[in-house]
């Protein structure tokens, strides 16, 4: 079964184990997921109003577009619940290969390589997707149900702790990787991807702070 098929309670308690996954990959993309849920609500909860209603078409269009994207983001971010877990299974079982003879090491050392960025791809994802989420969501709290507005500022945090969870396993992951140029060009993404988020995060939480 799917780690998120489980009841809320049942996923607690297999995280609350003795098991190292699901660990937090997959919860990081939960709180991701859960943060983009809260957002998409503030929009379901504004279609309808007067407010809403009132806007500009292209204003509406542009709430619309955004409001499908995070859908698809959402949609993704679900997904990686279960595949950062499937991918340290992957790690896990290239560690178990044989190593008797020096070309069963080779084989070996390239298996635990690949794994390893495989590993490294679902939180890497975790984080564009968060960002990408963030960016997203300053049309929603403009022009969204003002009375759902903490619902965004709990949803922004929910993205970022996902967006930095996602980059604390991506960097304990490459500390495996050979490659030189692919561990730096991973490290540049997901700090530009964190200084990015991390200001439209901090203009959110004023904006719905200041509200308060």
């Amino acid at each position: 079964m799917k780690l998120v098929d489980l009841e809320v309670s049942k996923f607690i308690d297999v995280v609350d184990s003795d098991s190292p996954a699901p660990g937090g990959g997959s919860v990081a993309a939960l709180a991701s997921s859960l943060g983009v849920s809260l957002a998409r609500m503030v929009a379901h909860l504004s279609f309808g109003k007067k407010k809403y209603e009132a806007l500009p078409d292209d204003v509406k269009a542009k709430f619309v577009k955004n409001f499908d994207e995070l859908l698809k983001i959402k949609d993704e971010l679900t997904a990686l619940v279960d595949k950062d877990t499937e991918a340290f299974n992957a790690i896990s079982d290239a560690f178990k290969l044989p190593k008797e003879t020096e070309e069963d090491k080779a084989k070996r050392h390239d298996a635990i390589q690949e794994a390893t960025k495989g590993a490294i791809k679902t939180p890497y994802d975790i984080v564009i997707l968060s960002g990408k989420a963030i960016s997203l969501l300053g049309e929603i709290l403009t022009n969204g149900n003002q009375n759902a507005i903490t619902d965004i500022g709990v949803g922004a945090l929910l993205l970022m702790t996902g967006l930095e969870g996602g980059i604390l396993n991506v960097k304990i992951n490459l500390l495996g990787i050979d490659d030189k140029a692919y561990v730096e060009k991973i490290n540049k993404d997901i700090a530009e991807a964190k200084v990015v988020a991390e200001k439209e995060k901090e203009r959110i939480m004023e904006i719905v702070n200041s509200a308060l």
